[in-house]
């Protein structure tokens, strides 16, 4: 919270929030808009996502109808109207990267459910996802040196499974990887070291529509 208030940051898409059952609440001055696993599933595995709004937003969203779903303990959106378009937030959490069948099952379905909530979303309509993708992205084959149009210049790792993945949903759907559009300092493009050989990795990302107006934007990971 002190993150989001010291940065003036009006929404917030939150990863491994471990709150469970979904609904929404006020913290803070803050709303919450969060999907996790049944109460009556207690675990110490990481899961749980949120939308966080401050008032501003907040108000936005609750004159545009307060409308939201959980998707799942790895998927929660909201709708915001807007001036000139409607815009839908995702926020996500996807499984780690697949080092067997079972992790291999989690991650495709957690795919497969993303596409069919964007599949949902009304064409004429604006969407943001945003999250924990557990993917690294790169130039590192001929497979990506074909999809510049999803991938900037700036993608700092080597490809993995998950970050196949990444890329075949948003080549699917006509998606930029935002943060690898934008040069910053190393530090501030990457938000996850590695436990064994201390290395950072840009393992969350922010995707857009290809038609929205993106570039006054710019994109920097927070490491707090």
């Amino acid at each position: 919270m002190k993150q989001l208030q010291k940065n003036r940051i009006q929404i917030a898409a939150l990863s491994e929030t471990c709150m469970y059952d979904s609904g929404v609440k006020i913290i803070n001055d803050f709303t919450w808009i969060f999907s996790g696993l049944p109460s009556v599933n207690k675990t110490r595995n990481a899961h749980g996502v949120a939308i966080c709004l401050d008032k501003t937003a907040a108000k936005v969203w609750k004159d545009s109808g307060s409308e939201w779903e959980a998707v799942s303990e790895r998927i929660v959106k909201i709708k915001l109207k807007c001036l000139f378009v409607n815009l839908t937030i995702i926020s996500i959490y996807s499984p780690v990267n697949p080092t067997n069948n079972k992790k291999n099952d989690d991650s495709q379905k957690f795919y497969n459910d993303l596409q069919d909530v964007i599949n949902r979303i009304p064409t004429e309509d604006m969407y943001i996802i945003m999250g924990d993708f557990n993917a690294r992205v790169g130039w590192n084959n001929q497979k990506q040196q074909n999809l510049s149009n999803s991938i900037g210049p700036y993608a700092v790792d080597i490809t993995n499974e998950n970050g196949e993945k990444l890329i075949d949903l948003s080549t699917i759907n006509n998606l930029i990887i935002t943060n690898t559009f934008f040069k910053h300092k190393l530090v501030h493009q990457t938000s996850w070291m590695h436990p064994g050989n201390k290395q950072w990795h840009m393992i969350d990302y922010t995707l857009k529509s290809c038609w929205c107006n993106w570039n006054r934007s710019s994109f920097n990971a927070n490491q707090n």
